[in-house]
């Protein structure tokens, strides 16, 4: 039987509203479920109502004096964050919070996990935050073990996420964890989510990070690639197309993109694959068209980049049926 489980929420004048809304609804949204598995209420510090950034204002339903006991708690992020880097009464309520459950998790979106570092509960810990904040967070907390290049982390009952779009996909990885892998899915359908994405995928997808990151004549390359992903891109074909050495090659593609040029060829196949899966193609027909060479390749694929199987892909993401 599943249990309802509250979630405390912590708002701030500036706080980012997707930050908020992204994840909450995603707690909320649970198809099918004769028990709603997630309830939340918003808290402030002193229970007065907070503003967005966006200039939306949300009732306070209680504040940091009265947390719900056993509740978990999210803290999002904004640009009001650092309003409350300096704040005593809030670090001492999260040093407690840890301290006086052992089932309660502490979850971050954005740069809330930079009030979560300024309280010192992060020293030692795997955190990320919002790409902007990169410097900040490794100049102002050094003992954090920062892996800024994820979307989420996880570290004991302690979650933190990059922010925006990344808060829903470290909601979806709760809810599997708490319901399972079908009723995460269930959610990221319910959302029209494209896919849930595991932790540890860069904050960029490959393709936008490629076209941010790359070298003019290595985005014509990234042009070849996308247009024709069934060609047999070898390392020295590609090479060849760039028109530089393999070495060369690929030591441009991993300082870059952290990835080698036959790891960015398979997340193209992968990305065109779930296309056209989305559209009702065959299996075995993606895996051709994609240049995967064979079914067992493509689920490799799959299974090694997204942590779904193609089956569980069609049976959340396929065409709906008429």
């Amino acid at each position: 039987m599943i249990e309802t489980r509250m979630i405390d929420v912590f708002v701030f004048d500036g706080v980012n509203l997707l930050d908020i809304s992204g994840p909450v609804q995603a707690f909320h949204s649970t198809p099918g479920a004769k028990i709603t598995p997630y309830k939340h209420r918003f808290i402030t510090l002193e229970g007065e109502n907070a503003r967005t950034s966006c200039g939306m204002e949300i009732v306070a339903q209680g504040s940091l004096n009265n947390l719900t006991d056993q509740a978990d708690l999210l803290i999002p992020g904004g640009g009001g964050v650092d309003n409350y880097l300096n704040n005593e009464k809030l670090a001492e309520v999260l040093r407690i919070f840890l301290t006086n459950s052992d089932t309660s998790r502490l979850i971050s979106i954005c740069s809330g996990s930079l009030i979560l570092a300024a309280s010192g509960i992060l020293d030692g810990r795997k955190a990320t935050t919002h790409w902007s904040r990169a410097q900040m967070a490794q100049s102002m907390f050094p003992n954090v073990i920062w892996k800024l290049d994820t979307i989420y982390t996880r570290s004991d009952r302690i979650y933190t996420s990059a922010g925006v779009s990344t808060g829903i996909d470290l909601a979806l990885s709760i809810i599997e964890e708490d319901h399972g892998t079908s009723i995460s899915l269930d959610v990221a359908q319910e959302l029209v989510v494209y896919l849930r994405r595991n932790g540890g995928q860069r904050q960029f997808s490959h393709l936008l990070e490629a076209q941010i990151k790359l070298e003019p004549r290595l985005l014509n390359l990234v042009d070849k690639i996308t247009n024709n992903p069934a060609q047999n891109w070898t390392l020295s074909e590609l090479a060849k197309q760039a028109n530089m050495s393999p070495r060369t090659l690929d030591r441009k593609f991993n300082q870059t993109l952290n990835a080698s040029p036959v790891q960015f060829v398979e997340l193209t196949r992968l990305n065109q694959a779930r296309v056209l899966l989305s559209k009702g193609v065959s299996m075995k027909q993606v895996a051709g068209l994609c240049g995967f060479g064979d079914l067992q390749k493509m689920r490799r694929s799959f299974s090694r980049n997204l942590g779904i199987t193609t089956t569980e892909y069609m049976q959340h993401f396929g065409p709906a049926e008429h």
